[in-house]
């Protein structure tokens, strides 16, 4: 049983992966300041109501991009499992190669992605992860990472837009019902989801001509499912993709 951190710059998604399967998962806000207390504090009535004895945790792996948070997790995990958790960077045993210019620039959550993709999809994949960011990774059937793009989120641009203009307001994110938006609203709806799923399509695009291959092309991450439904491109939206990535390394080590 593997307990597996991913760790956003807005959310950290935790799971639990038992035999290949994820087990139980919980969300929870970024929280740069809390401490090991505060994280034991949250984890611990919430692994007993989702009936996960702390004692049957074999590992503790972690893939984070808050570097000033790693230190509490670090400790939560040696003072409440009595484990040395493992930062997946660079240098983790993966089984793909990360074949780009400066491996270190490549953030632990698109390492992580590409395992996952290319052990469900042989042939190779597109990862589309959507969530304070928006990233377009390629991993091919050779077990390379070769690369992506990156993009700002769905979020982050909702709030810069209502932040830099009088008076446009902040909306609930929600998909619309029509693309001609009939109140200010629904417009800003209608542009954030037909607006950025093109974005994604239009890069994805530009991408496919260069791989030599036909990838599975698949979604993950927060806002990804909302991508998923009005993209043109993306074929399958996986929820747990980064914790099953977690989940095949934490194997490996």
């Amino acid at each position: 049983m593997f307990f597996c951190v991913d760790i956003g710059n807005t959310n950290t998604v935790v799971g639990i992966a038992e035999k290949g399967a994820i087990t139980a998962r919980w969300r929870i806000a970024t929280d740069r300041n809390a401490t090991f207390d505060d994280l034991a504090a949250k984890f611990h009535p919430l692994m007993a109501l989702a009936k996960v004895p702390r004692e049957a945790v074999a590992k503790v792996i972690v893939s984070s991009v808050v570097p000033v948070w790693d230190h509490s997790w670090e400790r939560f995990s040696r003072e409440y499992f009595g484990k040395e958790a493992l930062f997946v960077g660079p240098a983790t045993k993966t089984g793909i190669t990360l074949a780009v210019e400066n491996p270190r620039e490549v953030g632990a959550d698109r390492i992580v992605n590409a395992v996952a993709a290319i052990a469900r999809y042989p042939e190779g994949a597109l990862v589309v992860d959507s969530g304070t960011a928006i990233t377009v990774d390629v991993v091919g059937p050779d077990r390379t990472y070769r690369g992506g793009a990156i993009m700002p989120g769905m979020l982050v641009s909702l709030e810069a837009l209502a932040a830099r203009t009088a008076k446009l307001p902040r909306v609930h994110l929600e998909k619309p019902s029509c693309a001609v938006g009939r109140g200010t609203a629904d417009g800003i709806r209608s542009g954030m989801y037909y607006g950025f799923a093109g974005m994604v399509d239009r890069v994805m695009e530009e991408m496919l001509p260069e791989l030599g291959f036909t990838p599975r092309i698949i979604a993950t991450g927060g806002m990804a499912g909302e991508l998923a439904s009005v993209s043109r491109h993306i074929e399958e939206y996986d929820r747990d993709l980064t914790l099953r990535g977690l989940d095949l390394i934490a194997s490996l080590n």
